[in-house]
């Protein structure tokens, strides 16, 4: 499922109507329509509040509210805007409501307390205010209107995107609606997945309104959104007459005498994500403790130096370099002087995928020119403050434009970045973005991403196609964490999610076609 700007709605919506022919109201009430169905499947008594701004975000209210009353609920519907400035389609459909003899109000300056009034004892008030057509600041009555109605305690429906939320960027207004549900229509925009809109949208539902495929193969459409359907897909099947062998052989080479944890979760997650044989390369002083914690792996000890992996250490690799088909660094690994070079010769070694975690990145942080010499896909697996010391900048610039950061850094070292938070990105060399819509604020604990480091190294043992591997274990990574979440967003620990590896895989592979597209927590 592509992700996609509003421009590149428009062109779509455009050459819809007039190259294939589907009228732009026809479209207009199917996606009235939508979100008349996932409003009655929740909502199904009380009265409802509808506000139309003077745009087809507006129309498409206008057709919420005829569906509404023609099935005898109660709606009151506000109509804002000069009528001079109402688009074509809106216009129509207010002359439908109308003319099926419903009553509708056009807001005028003194109204205020009339319209809380009715805000006020509303079951659920749809947004149908501005949609992706929000530009610059909003005009008033916007601002008093979005005040009014945060001030109550109905539940609220945003039609295709909240007002005040930029659909590109995901920037707010100084007033955005805080949405409990959207429905938006063909694809999901960006503002859905950005930083601070994101958390305005509440739980997404991306709507079929009959835009059919040949509208989209006539744009260069390249952003996706991970689905349970299409993961479903690319997971590795496993055959009864198979062994280990058939499911890989990962190395993860991780630890320090000070972080001991940090390679039992890995090891324990790659495991559990299903590949054949994990070794897990331990320096000599911690291998005691990671022993001690864990039987599954197979265990080899790296000479070490001050608690940490002796720089010269990387040639222990050499001997066996080619009995792994994915190799993973980072996870309590630490930094010490030599630390980048004893990397960068790692790097120039392995010809299997590579990835890079924690510490790992910190060390490549110092000279990033190391990349040129590498053999094999890397993957870099950073959270936005890692992400920032890869680009030179500050966290918050990242966070300000994910997108960007992760597109462009992928791009620059032909590598995928896996820029983690809230809808992780997983950016490829060739400049796509996909987003993953899976996971929980119970996966904001330490340890995390040491899970999905082991998960990335597991799936990718088992899979020829890297983008698939790498894109199964974020999305199961994300599940486990839902799963997690349900039953706790506090008490989680790394070791949880790890348990939930299997129930995870296992509601992946019985997965129905649909799926929800918020983040629980939020």
């Amino acid at each position: 499922m592509y992700v996609v700007s509003a421009q590149q709605m428009r062109e779509i919506d455009r050459f819809t109507i007039e190259q294939i022919g589907i009228p732009s109201l026809v479209l207009m009430e199917n996606a009235g329509v939508a979100v008349v169905r996932e409003v009655e499947k929740r909502w199904p008594y009380g009265n409802i509040v509808i506000l139309a701004g003077p745009g087809n975000n507006g129309g498409d209210g206008l057709v919420v509210a005829r569906h509404l009353m023609n099935r005898g609920r109660d709606v009151s519907v506000w109509l804002f805007g000069e009528e001079n400035k109402r688009s074509e389609d809106c216009r129509r459909q207010v002359d439908m409501l109308l003319n099926c003899g419903y009553t509708i109000r056009e807001w005028r300056e003194g109204q205020n307390e009339a319209l809380k009034a009715d805000m006020r004892e509303a079951r659920v008030i749809i947004d149908a205010l501005l949609g992706t057509g929000t530009r610059g600041e909003l005009r008033p009555p916007y601002p008093l209107v979005i005040e009014q109605l945060q001030q109550c305690e109905s539940k609220v429906v945003a039609v295709d995107i909240p007002t005040g939320v930029d659909s590109d960027t995901g920037k707010t207004l100084q007033h955005a609606v805080q949405a409990d549900l959207t429905v938006t229509f063909a694809f999901p925009k960006w503002g859905h997945f950005l930083y601070p809109g994101a958390a305005y949208v509440g739980e997404l539902v991306v709507a079929d309104i009959s835009i059919p495929s040949r509208a989209t193969s006539e744009f260069v459409l390249k952003d996706q959104l991970l689905t349970a359907e299409g993961m479903q897909k690319k997971l590795p099947q496993r055959p009864r007459f198979s062994h280990k062998g058939t499911y890989g052989h990962a190395l993860i080479i991780a630890g320090s005498k000070e972080m001991t944890g940090a390679p039992v979760l890995s090891a324990a997650a790659g495991l559990r994500t299903g590949c054949g044989l994990l070794t897990l390369a331990i320096p000599e002083p911690a291998l005691p403790i990671v022993a001690g914690k864990i039987n599954e792996p197979v265990f080899w000890e790296w000479p070490a130096e001050s608690g940490h992996f002796a720089c010269g250490s990387y040639a222990f690799l050499k001997q066996r370099v080619s009995s792994f088909d994915v190799v993973a660094i980072g996870p309590g690994l630490g930094k010490w002087t030599g630390g980048n070079q004893w990397l960068s010769e790692i790097i120039r070694m392995v010809d299997v995928p590579l990835i890079l975690d924690a510490d790992a990145l910190n060390l490549l942080s110092e000279d990033l020119s190391i990349l040129r010499a590498k053999k094999s896909p890397v993957i870099l697996t950073p959270h936005p403050g890692e992400m920032g010391r890869l680009c030179g900048c500050k966290t918050a610039d990242v966070e300000k434009d994910r997108v960007g950061y992760a597109r462009e850094f992928a791009q620059k070292y032909q590598v995928y970045v896996v820029l983690k938070g809230t809808y992780t990105l997983i950016a490829t060399p060739d400049g796509r973005i996909f987003v993953n819509p899976t996971g929980s604020a119970a996966l904001a604990k330490g340890g995390s991403g040491d899970v999905l480091t082991g998960m990335l190294a597991g799936m990718l043992a088992q899979t020829e196609d890297i983008e698939s591997g790498i894109q199964l274990a974020v999305f199961i990574h994300g599940l486990a964490g839902e799963i997690c979440g349900a039953k706790s967003m506090y008490a989680t620990l790394a070791g949880d999610i790890i348990d939930a590896i299997g129930p995870a895989l296992q509601k992946l592979s019985f997965a129905g076609d649909s799926f929800r597209t918020d983040f629980p927590g939020n």
